[in-house]
């Protein structure tokens, strides 16, 4: 492979200083990308001018990420028009790639080391990023040496190192994309995409009206509050034998042959504002189709065995149902990747519960697959360190009892991480409320116990500003009464309990 910049007029004295300097400056950028693992894990919290600079972090990120898929794609053109190829137009490229990937490293490092982020993933997004900027520089070394040299081995060398960064590049971004959406922003829609191979699809002529389609439209709106392990109004929707019977009410959710008097019909006919409506507020509603659907099934007589194919042509539900399978196909895909992704976790989880003194399983109450979590009896030491081995299933807790354990304030973080979270309990720990502020993000939490904590009056204030707090245990708290008057008079929807509470 011949270097195909040789007849480039920019031979003088002037283009060889630069591509000496700019060597020069890819060996310098190197060693210090190689020199930021020894450098501290921690700066003072209060230090604001680096953690201002670290905060940046996701905007300058983006410079490096675009530059050097462009340098990528410039060569790939380059093959087509040598326009491309320019070595002003690549080493350009490179140049602004390794001050970038440098500025975006720096500010990635102070994030880190000044707001509290820990965890085997965020040590392997900063290894990620020191590796991609290490692979820049050492690219771009490359490039200017096969510039000088005009050799083939050069040219190999480059384009395996670019290779190589590019990969590096892409694992980087897979894990700051899972720290900051989850784990599963990337490989979620991939696995809808390809499906594992035993995934049950039935044949459109084997496809059923109720097994397939109504069940699975109640599965994804219904069925999370009407289970046997969540039963309410005393209504089973798991089955056609549950979902014909009487529940609390004495009224059947369907009544075959009667749409109009069946109770799933008339609740969710019901005004939105309206208290018995179905779903309830906040959960996705049936759409036309649905509704129509689910109309002409029961007033058919709500049987189990009716054919999709028999279907296809009706002048009444034929449209719908051509409309709706598609959807229903993705809907039965997504229930099932849920189920056997949560089926996997437990399994994992029950591996590490047990060394660390923990007993979990799933979240009966919760209206979604989450878990919950308590410590054994007699506890074992459970602190930070036990804390953050479960770090990568923090989003399928909604339910956690860490009484007696060895927490703080500083803990707190790492439990505001866990999104979906409902229920706290975090009696009899060393909590005053200094950390109260980072459970504000928990858009879900209902209850919070904190019974003989040496809670301090001022941060008990900080109360206030939990959006979804339902009710919160004090009792054996050094907390004032005028504090606690104060709480109430300003959330009287907040139930204040001065009793010692559950323990889960």
């Amino acid at each position: 492979m011949s270097n195909p910049y040789a007849t480039l007029p920019l031979s003088s004295n002037t283009f060889k200083s630069v591509k000496r300097w700019g060597f020069i400056l890819c060996l310098i950028l190197s060693a210090f990308f190689l020199s930021v693992p020894f450098l501290p894990e921690t700066i003072d919290n209060d230090a604001a001018l680096p953690l201002l600079i670290g905060r940046f972090h996701p905007l300058v990120l983006h410079f490096p990420i675009v530059l050097i898929l462009l340098t990528s794609v410039f060569l790939i053109l380059g093959i087509f028009h040598a326009l491309f190829r320019h070595p002003l137009v690549i080493g350009s490229l490179l140049f602004l790639s390794c001050v970038s990937s440098a500025i975006a490293v720096v500010a990635g490092y102070l994030l880190f080391a000044t707001d509290d982020y820990s965890g085997d993933m965020v040590l392997n997004h900063l290894w990620g990023g020191i590796w991609t900027g290490v692979g820049i520089c050492l690219s771009s070394a490359v490039y200017v040496l096969w510039l000088e040299k005009n050799s083939k081995i050069l040219s190999y060398f480059f384009y395996t190192a670019l290779g190589a960064t590019t990969a590096f590049l892409g694992y980087t971004s897979h894990l700051g994309g899972s720290l900051t959406h989850g784990q599963d922003f990337i490989s979620e829609p991939m696995t809808a995409l390809f499906p594992p191979k035993g995934m049950p699809e039935k044949p459109l002529e084997e496809v059923l009206l109720y097994e397939d389609l109504i069940y699975t439209i109640l599965d994804s709106k219904c069925i999370n509050c009407h289970n046997e392990n969540k039963t309410k109004g005393d209504l089973l929707m798991t089955s056609h034998d549950n979902l014909i019977k009487a529940g609390e009410s004495g009224k059947n959710a369907v009544i075959p042959g009667n749409s109009a008097e069946s109770e799933l019909m008339v609740r969710v006919h019901l005004p939105s504002s309206d208290e018995d409506h179905m779903p309830p507020e906040g959960k996705p509603g049936f759409s036309a189709e649905e509704l129509k659907l689910l109309t002409f099934w029961i007033d058919e007589g709500a049987e189990k065995n009716i054919k999709i194919v028999e279907l296809l042509d009706h002048p009444e539900v034929g449209p719908e149902i051509n409309i709706l399978l598609p959807k229903i196909r993705k809907t039965q895909q997504r229930l099932f990747l849920e189920k056997e992704k949560f089926e996997q976790v437990y399994q994992e989880l029950l591996k590490i519960a047990e060394p660390l003194g923990i007993e979990i399983m799933p979240d009966k109450d919760a209206e979604q697959l989450t878990f919950a979590l308590r410590m054994t009896f007699p506890p074992k030491p459970f602190s930070t360190e036990e804390l953050l081995k479960l770090e990568p299933y923090f989003s399928f807790f909604s339910s956690v009892s860490l009484a007696s354990a060895d927490i703080t304030d500083d803990e707190l973080f790492f439990i505001s991480k866990m999104e979906n979270l409902r229920h706290l309990f975090v009696q009899k720990t060393g909590i005053t409320g200094t950390g109260l502020p980072y459970l504000h993000s928990l858009s879900q939490l209902e209850t919070l116990n904190i019974s003989f904590t040496p809670m301090i009056d001022g941060n008990a204030l900080h109360l206030l500003e939990f959006p979804a707090l339902k009710k919160i245990y004090f009792f054996g708290t050094p907390v004032k009464k005028e504090v606690i008057a104060a709480l109430q008079a300003y959330r009287p929807d907040l139930e204040i309990v001065l009793e010692e509470g559950p323990l889960f």
